[in-house]
């Protein structure tokens, strides 16, 4: 069978324990780790529970040669490690030298500094990267379901490492509601991996390729030469906030198009993502033909148009200028 074994330093006792109580039942490790493996058999071990605690200067394997020697000299048969825990068995349980007692005690009492240092910057940390995912982010965010969960899964995620920092500093406060910040954390765990993992799912099942329709801006109003074999689908996506349509071409004397179309469920979210979308060309030139009509040069022509008409925006964007052919677009888009 295989037991989660997810401890914290501070919990060494409680590992030993755990082991001991499967031991008594017959089972006992073949393989430690977080996940452990265990086997039943007829034998029965006291194990016994110590950290690795190492000076900074002294290599980590040298530390740990020793460390067991130190055990061994005591009748200690060494059984394997997880992280800082070193698992030794005897014939017979005993309780740990007074010395090891005293500099684990030691060891942990600098752990409420550390942890609760650890836990103020994570804070911080998770503050700057909530501002970056809630100031005012671009529609390719919010196209579909799946990239919405996937654009706020960081502050998830940031929350579950706040828990886990604070389930740290209980433990090495000693608190006795550590289990229910631990419980929480592997909750808190769980939902965020669904979350990912149904971000992916909705994100690629609320895209779509659809074959070409009249409602799709194509090189044909422009009057070039069109490439429709093979360029025979569009590109549609939705969410709750949007549904979009995005189409490339381009025909065999290199002329190309892309255009896009945002439907939003509302006139208040288009006008704020039309607006956001304007800022991002602040730095280029631009003619204003009216307030919900801008052209941009983004090369050397006026080739982007950024359009607005009732809850749709439309986006197109060409390698040709689209400052005689503008009024083509916004006819077609009527």
């Amino acid at each position: 069978m295989y037991k989660l074994l997810d401890y914290d330093i501070t919990e060494y006792k409680q590992l030993e324990n755990t082991l001991n109580e499967l031991s008594k039942q017959g089972y006992n490790p073949t393989s430690l780790g977080k996940i452990s493996r265990f086997e039943k058999n007829e034998k029965h071990y006291y194990f016994h529970v110590d950290l690795l605690i190492k000076k900074p200067a002294t290599p980590k394997r040298k530390a740990l040669h020793d460390f067991i020697n130190e055990y061994e000299k005591q009748m200690f048969d060494y059984y394997g490690k997880i992280g800082k825990f070193i698992i030794f068995t005897t014939d017979n349980k005993r309780a740990l030298p007074k010395e090891r007692q005293k500099a684990i005690d030691e060891y942990l009492s600098t752990r409420k500094i550390s942890v609760t240092t650890y836990f103020v910057l994570w804070i911080f940390f998770s503050f700057f990267v909530a501002q970056l995912v809630l100031q005012k982010n671009q529609i390719q965010e919010f196209l579909t379901n799946g990239s919405i969960l996937i654009h706020y899964l960081p502050l998830l995620l940031f929350a579950t490492i706040l828990i886990r920092c604070l389930y740290k500093i209980v433990l090495a406060c000693q608190k006795s509601f550590g289990k229910i910040i631990k419980h929480i954390f592997y909750a808190m765990t769980i939902v965020t991996c669904v979350v990912a993992i149904l971000g992916c799912i909705l994100d690629i099942t609320d895209r779509k390729d659809i074959p070409l329709n009249q409602n799709i801006l194509t090189l044909q109003t422009f009057d070039k030469e069109t490439n429709l074999k093979k360029y025979p689908n569009y590109k549609y996506t939705k969410s709750f906030i949007v549904e979009s349509t995005s189409y490339f071409e381009e025909n065999n004397q290199g002329d190309l198009m892309y255009s896009k179309d945002y439907c939003f469920k509302s006139t208040d979210k288009t006008n704020t993502f039309f607006k956001r979308y304007l800022k991002t060309y602040d730095d280029v030139p631009v003619i204003k033909i009216d307030k919900n009509t801008y052209l941009f040069k983004l090369d050397t022509s006026y080739d982007t148009l950024l359009y607005k008409k009732e809850n749709h925006f439309y986006f197109v964007s060409a390698n040709f200028s689209l400052k005689n052919d503008y009024q083509n677009i916004i006819e077609f888009y009527k």
